[in-house]
């Protein structure tokens, strides 16, 4: 039986789809407001909506001098799950009477200007929704797990009520990821919101590093190294 629910009454539809969510396996879902963005970046609509997935303890604890085949198999298959969650909150949102658009996890876009960027930054999306920060290695950070986790985004005009956005870093004077970076492709600086990513690290020394020294790991693979030195989420 369908559930109706009243567009007087936001936090009605923010409760159906954060249960919707949490049964189909996130481990946290977001509500943002993003009329605060540019009218270009958030693509016409007024609200996102975060689902985030913690990433196994396990297989990442795994990763010692390279990432591992079953990490690169793993970070797959979230993706995976985040789209399928994705597409069932779209639907639910759109069988509500709104229109909705669903980013992938992992997706990029063809932009001469920034090779690197998708349609929406889910990192933006998580912020506004107050569920973490941007580190110094350009991850978002969650403030419990850390960047141990994978994002997706769902657009929409859904009357959703939002969260309190970060505004603030909350990296302090650490700086592991730094050391970490097999590319020394973290320039070491401390977020502020608005700050362009080219501040925080070179995506494309990162992405070089990940394909002269991981092919034998599986096309794309990523390294993770930042991610599993972060004290944060250990």
């Amino acid at each position: 039986m369908k559930k109706e629910i009243s567009s007087h009454r936001p936090e009605a539809l923010n409760h159906t789809i954060n249960d919707l969510g949490q049964s189909l396996g996130a481990t946290a879902i977001g509500f943002s407001d993003l009329t605060v963005l540019p009218e270009q970046k958030r693509m016409g609509f007024d609200r996102a909506i975060t689902i985030l997935v913690k990433l196994s303890d396990g297989i990442l604890n795994q990763i010692g001098e390279e990432p591992t085949q079953t990490y690169f198999s793993h970070y797959r298959s979230v993706n995976r799950l985040l789209d399928d969650i994705s597409l069932r909150l779209l639907l639910t949102l759109e069988a509500q009477g709104y229109p909705s658009v669903a980013i992938p996890a992992s997706q990029s876009v063809a932009d001469p200007d920034d090779p690197f960027t998708g349609a929406f930054q889910h990192k933006t999306a998580a912020v506004l929704a107050g569920l973490g920060w941007i580190g110094r290695s350009a991850l978002f950070v969650h403030q419990r797990y850390g960047p141990r986790v994978r994002l997706a985004t769902v657009l929409t005009n859904g009357p959703l009520a939002v969260g309190a956005p970060v505004t603030e870093s909350g990296c302090g004077h650490c700086r592991v990821c730094v050391s970490a970076c097999p590319a020394q492709a973290i320039e070491g600086q401390l977020w502020t919101p608005g700050m362009p990513r080219n501040q925080l690290y070179d995506a494309f020394a990162c992405s070089q590093q990940m394909k002269e020294a991981y092919q034998h790991i599986g096309r794309g693979a990523v390294c993770g190294l930042c991610m599993v030195r972060c004290p944060i989420g250990q």
